[in-house]
């Protein structure tokens, strides 16, 4: 209330200053002022700090800042005094993993270096954060837009908490700051310590900071919220995911968008994280955090379509629900389930649908009694993948994969097999590719001759190529796969032939190689089953 009242004092002396000036110069400098008041005091009496717009990296867009301008002007020079003039230092030690501070500036990137720190959390609405320095600096940031004097709201509270233990889990020490590091970082450090520390009382908690930095305090209704938020994170713990973190998996993506990921994830959990490397058995990874866990759990492969299968592998037949976050090269089986935008936008459709958490069962099968979620393929898509080798995939990207296609084509190999559908008798066929998919986006064409696979319907849909030395015949038969795959219609080439089927053997009299969700594999035969209804995962919310 003390604030409306001197905005609303300062409102009313700047429209006086209007009437004053309203012939001269000084008319349109006191309407931009009384603008720029009447916004802020609206704000603030609608505790509305989205006024702002300030985003997740931290800043703000250039027309508030012109709209705001005397504001923002008159807010960053009373900063600078104050900070300059202050009895405590701008940076404090209160734990060993975090900091309590003022508003930071790049110039305090070689402090905050020096003591280790590597995450901010930011809990103005006014200022601009770190947004170009932090990511240059390879620094951590999360913003959490609160006004002046305001605390913030359970969600937020609880956004802050996860954020603060997902970093520590990372080893990474955190600062929070506001525009002094009094009242607004002070409250949400209070909470972070009340919530991993429920031992202690309320009182301990800010008599401990207070011990430290002596211009920490809050107001009566800061210090009501930080109670009535202590009650309620105590009473509703949230909701864990077990990330499971292929940190090399498509040239490293985890870190160039690891702080969008855990800025997402953490409004709704708490984020457990599990790194592998290169020899590391993912599955028994997963299978290893499955026995201690009684309740239903969601496990995020974080990685590509190889770390979904091995991660989907521990936890079919189980109660447990699998995510995914598309930080691989292909990302197949996130195109199937979370829509096309999630190859625009892969790791927002994937916060997303995880926030959502909207579950499906979907069928599995085994190829060789090991788990396959996509496509085994023999013929073009193996060669294709064979040729796509991981140093093209750390250059070219997905192109790798075209041009592994395209050399797999101009080759046009014959196959030699012997084919068994479901309990028909074996059948000898002389083909290009031999496609067994359980679900495929309609990038994977060798896979569509009845277009899309229905990964739902509790049978496996086989596409096979037959050999021909006709090249337009070959283009053709793909041209109408492509055809398949949009109109999801079967194929009505004689060069393409689509079945379904519960099970499939496939043998030759010699070793062949095969690919299995894109991982490529030898043997003299194949004998593939459906596993109707078998995993619990998430999709897009439809």
């Amino acid at each position: 209330m003390k604030m409306i009242k001197y905005y609303a004092v300062a409102l009313l002396l700047s429209l006086g200053l209007v009437w004053a000036g309203r012939h001269g110069w000084l008319l349109i400098p006191s309407v931009w002022l009384s603008l720029s008041l009447f916004f802020i005091l609206l704000a603030y009496t609608s505790n509305y700090p989205k006024i702002f717009r300030k985003s997740a990296t931290g800043s703000i867009p250039l027309w508030i800042k012109i709209l705001l301008l005397p504001y923002l002007a008159g807010a960053q020079l009373y900063n600078a005094i104050v900070r300059h003039n202050d009895k405590v230092p701008a940076i404090q030690q209160i734990t060993p993993d975090l900091f309590l501070a003022c508003r930071l500036f790049p110039t305090d990137i070689e402090m905050l270096e020096a003591e280790g720190v590597n995450a901010i959390v930011d809990v103005t609405a006014e200022f601009d954060g770190l947004n170009w320095s932090a990511e240059q600096e390879g620094l951590y940031y999360l913003n959490i837009p609160i006004l002046d004097h305001y605390s913030p709201n359970e969600t937020q509270i609880i956004h802050a908490i996860n954020w603060i233990k997902a970093q520590h889990q990372l080893k990474n020490k955190v600062v929070i700051h506001c525009a002094l590091g009094r009242g607004r970082s002070f409250f949400t450090l209070c909470a972070y310590l009340l919530a991993s520390q429920p031992d202690l009382t309320v009182r301990e908690v800010i008599e401990q900071i207070q011990s430290i930095r002596g211009t920490a305090r809050l107001n009566k209704k800061q210090l009501k919220g930080l109670i009535s938020i202590n009650n309620h994170v105590i009473k509703h713990a949230p909701q864990e995911l077990q990330l499971i973190v292929n940190p090399v998996s498509g040239s490293g993506k985890w870190y160039q968008y690891d702080n969008e990921i855990i800025g997402e994830l953490t409004k709704e959990y708490q984020l457990n994280f599990h790194f592998t490397e290169k020899d590391t058995d993912v599955t028994n990874l997963a299978s290893s955090l499955l026995e201690p866990r009684s309740n239903a759990t969601t496990f995020v492969a974080c990685g590509g379509d190889g770390t979904v299968t091995q991660v989907a592998s521990a936890i079919k037949n189980t109660p447990h629900t699998l995510g995914i976050m598309p930080t691989g090269t292909a990302n197949a089986l996130a195109h199937v389930l979370l829509g096309f935008n999630s190859k625009v936008n892969p790791i927002t459709e994937a916060c997303e649908a995880l926030l959502a958490h909207q579950t499906v069962n979907m069928d599995t099968m085994t190829c060789n009694e090991q788990t396959a979620l996509l496509v085994v393929a023999v013929g073009l898509e193996e060669r294709m993948i064979d040729h796509a080798n991981r140093e093209q995939k750390n250059r070219l990207g997905q192109l790798a994969y075209i041009k592994g296609f395209y050399n797999a084509l101009i080759a046009h190999d014959k196959l030699d097999m012997t084919l068994c559908v479901d309990e028909q008798p074996p059948e000898h066929v002389e083909c290009s590719s031999i496609a067994i998919a359980n679900a495929a986006p309609f990038s994977t064409l060798l896979a569509q001759g009845g277009g899309p696979p229905d990964w739902q319907d509790g049978l496996l849909d086989i596409t096979q190529l037959n050999y021909t030395d006709d090249t337009s015949e070959r283009i053709l038969s793909l041209a109408e796969l492509v055809t398949n795959s949009i109109s999801q219609s079967n194929s009505a080439n004689m060069s393409v032939q689509h079945h379904k089927a519960k099970a499939v053997h496939l043998s030759s009299e010699t070793e062949f190689q095969y690919s299995i969700d894109g991982e490529i594999e030898s043997a003299k035969q194949l004998s593939i089953a459906v596993l109707p209804q078998s995993l619990s995962i998430i999709c897009a919310d439809t």
